[in-house]
């Protein structure tokens, strides 16, 4: 379970998160919405560990988040929002350097073959890679995919070291309905694995996707109803 306790942090003197709390079990799925900023950007980062809180506290099953450096990264995978993918490099490249060493794979592989030729092998075998329908992109450039491939190889890098926690800066923003689908049945799948997902959206289509919505507005996280229609949400910004 991942427990957030107020939770503050403030650029110079304004103050953007005020007391944010929340928690979020196996199976959770938790979008957070809010005007353009309101702070959703800066409390997923905290979240993720990229930047550190001014106040508050974030346990996993009881403990300290970040309290060790290696046991966090191995529990929280980031897809911010901006692509952080290497544009020169191929869609295989950048999968094997997003890698954690320390990531569950097949064990008929010895770690010295997963970055040689046997590395390729595994992942045209493993079906997240030909679920989100990447296998005949692995020797494309970065540089010249479409966004919403961009954004599936980007989010196929951090679901390759199976996460405990997904923390998703929205996620499928400006891409077409064929991309989202591909990228909604993976989280979907993920949650039903027993994973929790924190995202930001602002995509009305992925509030039926929630087992809950969260408003975040002048700092302060309040509980909404994902059942509501669009427009209700909003007048609540």
């Amino acid at each position: 379970m991942l427990e957030v306790s107020n939770l503050s942090f403030s650029y110079r003197k304004k103050q953007v998160l005020r007391d944010v709390s929340l928690t979020a079990k196996e199976g959770d799925f938790i979008g957070i919405i809010g005007k353009n900023g309101c702070g959703k950007s800066t409390l997923l980062s905290i979240l993720a560990g990229a930047r550190k809180p001014q106040h508050g506290t974030i346990l996993y099953d009881g403990a300290p988040l970040f309290s060790h450096r290696k046991a966090a990264p191995s529990l929280i995978g980031f897809v911010p929002q901006l692509n952080p993918l290497l544009p020169e490099l191929s869609v295989l490249d950048n999968l094997k350097l997003w890698r954690r060493k320390d990531a569950k794979t097949d064990p008929s592989l010895s770690p010295k073959s997963l970055f040689k030729g046997s590395f390729q092998s595994s992942l045209k075998e493993d079906p997240l890679f030909a679920q989100m329908e990447l296998l005949e992109s692995f020797s494309t450039p970065v540089f010249k995919l479409s966004e919403g491939m961009k954004k599936r190889v980007s989010i196929a890098s951090v679901l390759q070291n199976n996460p405990k926690i997904l923390i998703m800066d929205e996620s499928s923003a400006a891409l077409d309905l064929p991309c989202k689908e591909i990228i909604h049945g993976q989280l979907t799948l993920f949650c039903e694995r027993g994973g929790i997902i924190l995202f930001t959206t602002h995509e009305e289509a992925e509030f039926s996707l929630c087992t809950s919505l969260a408003i975040l507005r002048d700092g302060i996280l309040f509980p909404a109803d994902p059942s509501l229609p669009g427009k209700a949400l909003i007048q609540q910004f």
